[in-house]
């Protein structure tokens, strides 16, 4: 046999062949699935169906901090010619008024005064024990209006536009059936319900994480299960590697992103498993050592 056979036939060359392919498909699919996330933001646009010139807010949610619980978005708002000073869609000509019913906030905007982009915080329900699977749904609800007397005011038709460049989380917006859609636009309403999720780059990196922490008890427990069936012997440099794993383990545990407290899904899955089954063989062992280990450094001493 030659050379090049021998060593293409060779456990070891398989072995390795195997492990750089399984290295560079994980690269790839985490590339893809990161350029997906980034191209594939959420948005959508209420149209103007009877082309009458409305008023727009454009809402673009800027960060979402799931610990806690809430999303930032920043509202931008353009005027229609006739609430328009000069027609410049930023001024009014008169005072009106933008309430954020899901965060309780109102704003007053002045007359002949440009408008200021405008923060608000939606608040997030959902339960953040699932991570990596995770889910969690906001609303964003506005009233748009302008004072006709003391005690009455009157909507503004108003269209909305919503989107969301954000890259460590995936945002679907879910728009209204069209009977509600024509109520709101003409009263000056809007509702929109907001699905936030980790993104497929997200999941894809955390799960690789909790595989590797799985495969790392895995392994621990195996090599403990050989050397006692076997009654192989085991040298101090071996148990002080077994130990430096309990550390390194939470620290691997917390490189997963965005992952919150312990006790999430992860952890039950992978996390608790590895540290649990490191830690057993690390007891188990140091007896092993420190009773046996003369049996196990001369085996034939004893026989």
């Amino acid at each position: 046999m030659t050379p090049i056979k021998s060593l293409v036939s060779s456990n070891r060359f398989q072995l390795i062949s195997f492990l750089l392919i399984l290295i560079a498909g994980s690269y790839l699919a985490s590339v893809r699935y990161f350029i997906k996330d980034k191209s594939d933001f959420a948005s959508f646009t209420d149209v103007d169906i009877d082309h009458i010139k409305t008023s727009v807010i454009t809402a673009d949610v800027r960060s979402v901090e799931i610990d806690k619980r809430e999303a930032k978005v920043e509202l931008r708002i353009y005027l229609a010619e006739e609430l328009a000073l000069n027609r410049r869609s930023d001024t009014p000509n008169e005072e009106l008024r933008l309430i954020s019913y899901s965060s309780n906030e109102e704003f007053v905007l002045k007359a002949k005064q440009p408008i200021r982009k405008i923060l608000i915080t939606l608040p997030l329900v959902g339960t953040i024990t699932d991570y990596p699977f995770d889910t969690f749904q906001a609303t964003l609800s506005l009233g748009f209006s302008k004072k006709i007397s003391d005690l009455e005011t009157v909507g503004i038709p108003l269209v909305l536009n919503m989107q969301s460049p954000i890259a460590s989380y995936k945002l679907e917006f879910f728009e209204k059936p069209i009977e509600d859609f024509w109520v709101d636009r003409n009263t000056g309403n809007v509702e929109r319900l907001i699905q936030v999720a980790r993104t497929k780059s997200n999941q894809f990196v955390s799960v690789f994480i909790m595989v590797i922490m799985f495969c790392i008890g895995l392994t621990i427990i195996l090599i403990t299960t050989r050397i006692l069936l076997y009654q192989k012997g085991i040298q101090a440099f071996e148990l002080f590697f077994i130990s430096i794993l309990l550390l390194v383990l939470p620290a691997l545990r917390n490189a997963q992103p965005g992952i919150p407290g312990f006790g999430v899904l992860s952890d039950y899955l992978s996390f608790f498993w590895a540290l649990g089954l490191t830690a057993v063989s690390l007891l188990i062992l140091l007896i092993y050592w420190h009773f046996f280990k003369e049996k196990a450094a001369n085996p034939n001493k004893l026989g």
